[in-house]
């Protein structure tokens, strides 16, 4: 109850600069069990003194799985003329690289050659090149600070959401920065953004992985999603809830169930690069060893990899990625 409720959350005055409640803040990094599926070990347990005592019962199999999803913060690497200018003149003077600046000028003039653009597709030959679907969650948001706010009702969107649709790709929200604390910003964008879907939506997850308990699940409910993504850290992967199964959350304050699907997020490539600061060979061992975590207690272990995080100092990141999807295909092969 403790985990899965995000009571802590709930009583803890403690914020990062987002309104985000910190990894270092909560009992499982404290206590040094941030990195296992704490919830589930404890159910394994138990299910083991079940069978003593009842012989003849059957618990219900479980089977890994893998949730491949990828937050659309932006599908322009160029938005702006002057950060244009600005990426430019570092090619041509900082890298020297004619290469670069020829990339930048075709990002800026070509929407449809943009790398942030192209990245949602590479991603999804990636997906595809290895057995995998994955969920794209897109923003519909105004632009803002944190909001790129870039246009979902155009020939070229429309273009890359039936694409993904018809190669059997999710589509999925992503709420922008402001939603977590306006839930009428929420709305607004979510009608915005199925007014241009060409399928049901199913779910997504807050931008910035930003999320208050109980509300942030009462507003994913009320939405009429089938399931939220966002419970993970952004500074530290690992499992905040404990757990690594779809859950339904409760209201500790209403003191109900709450109609949704939480799929708890395990590994996000901006924690491993950004905060944690690992090298692409240590950010892998961590990866392998979070997926054979929730392999060992039949879990699904979800991984959100961005459209921007495939070039520039990204780079290096590409094939490490590639070998990730690999050995995750190989791992559920070997339970087949």
């Amino acid at each position: 109850f403790f985990m899965l409720s995000r009571w802590e959350e709930s009583v803890a005055s403690v914020r990062d600069e987002h309104g985000r409640f910190p990894a270092h803040a909560s009992v499982a990094y404290k206590q040094g069990f941030l990195d296992r599926p704490i919830v589930d070990e404890y159910a394994l347990v138990l299910q083991a003194w079940l069978r003593v005592l009842r012989p003849g019962w059957t618990p219900q199999a479980h089977s890994f799985s893998v949730h491949l999803s990828h937050d659309i913060d932006s599908v322009r690497m160029i938005n702006k003329p002057a950060l244009g200018a600005k990426v430019l003149a570092a090619d041509l003077l900082k890298r020297r690289s004619i290469g670069s600046a020829r990339a930048t000028l075709q990002a800026a003039f070509d929407q449809a050659r943009d790398p942030y653009l192209q990245g949602i597709y590479t991603l999804a030959n990636l997906s595809e090149e290895h057995g995998f679907r994955s969920a794209f969650y897109f923003m519909a948001s105004d632009p803002g600070p944190r909001d790129t706010g870039y246009p979902v009702d155009t020939p070229l969107m429309h273009q890359c959401f039936a694409d993904l649709q018809k190669r059997g790709h999710e589509l999925g929200f992503h709420p922008g920065y402001r939603t977590t604390e306006k839930p009428e910003v929420f709305t607004q964008e979510l009608e915005r953004l199925k007014s241009v879907y060409p399928a049901p939506l199913v779910g997504g997850r807050q931008h910035f992985l930003r999320c208050r308990f109980p509300d942030t699940w009462r507003q994913w409910a009320g939405a009429g999603v089938t399931y939220d993504s966002t419970l993970g850290f952004p500074e530290q992967e690992g499992f905040r809830c404990g757990t690594c199964h779809p859950f339904k959350p409760f209201d500790i304050h209403a003191q109900r169930q709450i109609e949704l699907l939480e799929l708890p997020l395990i590994v996000m490539d901006v924690t491993l690069f950004m905060y944690r600061k690992l090298t692409p060979a240590l950010a892998e061992e961590r990866v392998l060893l979070l997926a054979r975590r929730c392999q060992q207690v039949g879990g699904v272990f979800t991984l959100l990899w961005h459209n921007s995080s495939l070039q520039g100092s990204w780079l290096p990141w590409l094939a490490m990625y590639r070998r990730v999807l690999s050995r995750l295909r190989q791992m559920l092969d070997e339970q087949a």
